[in-house]
């Protein structure tokens, strides 16, 4: 009886431990969604249309950025609205798995100073129903994370910001 007795406890504990397992692991799960949401409010794009013009509406992410997901050549990315980017400007990992053509090297000045990136075209770039064809863009060795979707998109468009909104809206 003592036996079976010791069985049973160290079951219990086992199952005790196991339970407490899945509890940390949800609540990484849910903190870690809940940063990315931070980080990117903007993951599921949901597009608007006034009088036949079509418009995505973006959160500012908590950090002062404007982060959406969207595609380039049908691969999900995010992309950070750069304003002050003269072209879209893609991370060369990024560019290597969608298979982005590098061009002739180019001379770029970005925030870390000069650097050479590559000239491509990026056939077709969206973002909900905004779509691009035929983007000028360049590969950036430099780039991490976020494709910088700079003017050579963004001229194509409206942007209003009012608070901590943008509107994209086709003009």
């Amino acid at each position: 009886m003592t036996n079976q007795s010791s069985e049973q406890k160290s079951i219990g504990h086992y199952m005790m431990m196991g339970m407490w397992v899945m509890v940390v692991a949800l609540a990484a799960l849910l903190v870690n969604r809940q940063l990315e949401r931070d980080r990117n409010p903007n993951n599921q794009v949901i597009t608007s249309s006034e009088n036949g013009k079509r418009s995505i509406t973006l959160q500012r992410s908590r950090y002062g950025h404007y982060l959406v997901t969207g595609t380039i050549n049908n691969q999900e990315i995010d992309f950070l609205v750069d304003t002050g980017a003269s072209s879209v400007s893609v991370p060369a990992e990024f560019a290597d798995k969608i298979g982005l053509q590098r061009g002739a090297p180019i001379q770029i000045s970005t925030a870390n100073g000069i650097s050479v990136a590559y000239q491509t075209r990026i056939d077709r770039l969206q973002i909900g129903d905004l779509e691009i064809r035929n983007a000028t863009a360049h590969i950036n060795p430099g780039l991490s994370d976020e494709v910088l979707l700079g003017m050579s998109v963004l001229k194509h468009y409206e942007l209003v910001q009012r608070g901590s909104t943008l509107v994209i809206r086709e003009p």
